[in-house]
This record gives C-alpha cells, sequence and structure tokens, in this order.
C-alpha cells in the first residue's frame, strides 16, 4: 500500500519534520510505501530533507488559521487511500507503525491522537496526527478551520447543547474551542463514519513512559506540563509530541529537552 504521509512547515519545522521522517523510516514495516509531503507554511525557514514540497501557502496573519490553510490545501494533494495530516514536530516510535495505521484504517474510517485537553473533543482524532482512507472525501469536506471572534484575534468558544455533546464525546453545557481541527466529529461523524483514536498520556500521568534524565531535567520540562503528550495503542507508546515548536527550536534547551527523553526510552528499550 501507497500513505500519503503529509506535515506543514513553518517556523522551525525543517529540523523536527526530519528527525520524524527518521524514526518513521527506522520504524516502518517494510510493506508499505511511505510519500512524504509537505506544504510551505508561514515563516519556514528551510525545507526539511526528504519531503516534496507541493505547495506554499500565504499569510492570514493569524497562526491558527495559517495552520488550517495548509491543511485545507493538503486535501488537493492527496494521491493515495491511505493518508496521514502529522504535525512535524510529532516522533513516532512504535514498530511497524505504518502497518498498525493501514489494518486501523482497514476497519475505521479514521484514525489517530486524541485529546486530553478539557476544553477539546473526546473520543475522536485530532488534527495532530489525523490517518484516514480518501474515499471518506466522496462524502464529506473536510475543514480545518478555527473560529474566531470578530476581531479575528481569539479563538471562539461556546457552550455545547444535548445534540453536539454526542458528536463531540463531551457533556453537555460543556465549553468547546472552536480552535484549528475543532470541526472533525462534526463533518465526519453525522456522514456514517466512525474513528478510533490513540490514548493521550500527560507528561505527568503515572502511565507516562518516557523517562527523565535526572530531576534538573524533569523539573525543566515540567515548567511545560501540557507538552510532550504521549499517545499510547494499547497500552505502548506509539508516538510523542513535543507541541509548541513554532515558538521552541529544535536545537534549543526546550527542543532537546525533548530530544533526551525518547533518546532515553530507546536507549532503555521500548516498553514491551
Amino acid at each position: 500500500m501507497k500513505i500519503d504521509f503529509i506535515t506543514c512547515i513553518s517556523k522551525n519545522s525543517a529540523d523536527y519534520a526530519e528527525f520524524m521522517r527518521y524514526h518513521c523510516e527506522k520504524l516502518k514495516s517494510g510493506k508499505h510505501e511511505i510519500i512524504y509531503k509537505c506544504i510551505e507554511s508561514v515563516d519556514a525557514e528551510r525545507l526539511p530533507k526528504g519531503y516534496k514540497c507541493v505547495t506554499k501557502t500565504g499569510d492570514s496573519n493569524h497562526n491558527s488559521l495559517n495552520h488550517s490553510l495548509a491543511l485545507n490545501i493538503a486535501k488537493n494533494f492527496i494521491e493515495n487511500d491511505y493518508v496521514i495530516f502529522i504535525d512535524a514536530d510529532i516522533a513516532i516510535l512504535y514498530p511497524n507503525w505504518d502497518d498498525i495505521i493501514i489494518n486501523e484504517l482497514n476497519t475505521t474510517a479514521c484514525f489517530g491522537a486524541s485529546y486530553n485537553d478539557k476544553l477539546k473533543y473526546k473520543n475522536f482524532p485530532n488534527l495532530y496526527l489525523f490517518a484516514f482512507r480518501s474515499y471518506i472525501l466522496d462524502k464529506v469536506k473536510l475543514d480545518f478551520s478555527p473560529k474566531l471572534n470578530k476581531g479575528k484575534n481569539k479563538i471562539q468558544k461556546f457552550k455545547i447543547n444535548k445534540e453536539e455533546a454526542k458528536i463531540f464525546g463531551l457533556k453537555e453545557g460543556s465549553i468547546l474551542k472552536c480552535d484549528t481541527g475543532w470541526k472533525l466529529p462534526l463533518i465526519i461523524k453525522p456522514a456514517g463514519f466512525n474513528g478510533k483514536i490513540l490514548e493521550a498520556v500527560s507528561m505527568k500521568s503515572k502511565k507516562s513512559q518516557l523517562p527523565f534524565e535526572n530531576n534538573v531535567h524533569k523539573r525543566f520540562c515540567f515548567l511545560h506540563p501540557s507538552h510532550h503528550c504521549e499517545f499510547h495503542y494499547k497500552g505502548k507508546l506509539f508516538a510523542t509530541h513535543k507541541q509548541a515548536s513554532r515558538n521552541h527550536s529544535f536545537t534549543g534547551k526546550e527542543g532537546q529537552s525533548w530530544i533526551k527523553r525518547i533518546e532515553l526510552y530507546i536507549k532503555n528499550g521500548r516498553k514491551k
């Protein structure tokens, strides 16, 4: 099988994207062809090696809008049945990861990362790692656009009703943040398609599997406790998300603190 593997490149992204591809190549099953593509977005210093740049987007003067613009354009460059939209600052660390995704997508329309944010939807794949079968595009029009206030500088939030609660996997009356990709379950579920998620595990959770070098390293990482989220598949680490890489270069202290945890995880032996 062929997999369209598509990421967006903006500030600081190229180094992370190359790191992601390195581990994907190292751990792929060899059964499938991974076609690495990228969209050049705003403030990209360079393009990552090993990716084909398929297009370039303009500047909407808002980070979330810029991200959604790139993702929405990416749909035009899907050429194969299996597709992965993925953030550049994710590392997939699961052996035969590509075969896992193919097998999951043979039983469900979409598969991927999930949120552990109380303001985001639950139990449905999100844009961090969003794998799907391209046939769903015959019935749905994917739209990753956020919802902004009239001044177009803040992400809107709203209280969901009973019907919306079922779609978003939340309780009636919950507050939903309309950030990039918030409409995915609202678009896909009513069309009759289902999805399966990887469990989101916080850095603070006892389930977290990425180790720390020492207490100094741990304290530094915990300065950003919402970062370094892990996504688990059947209790094992499948992928990890640096997050906020636009603000943290790969070679900077924040970027390297994440890299160190990955290196230690690999050195200590992946959880069996």
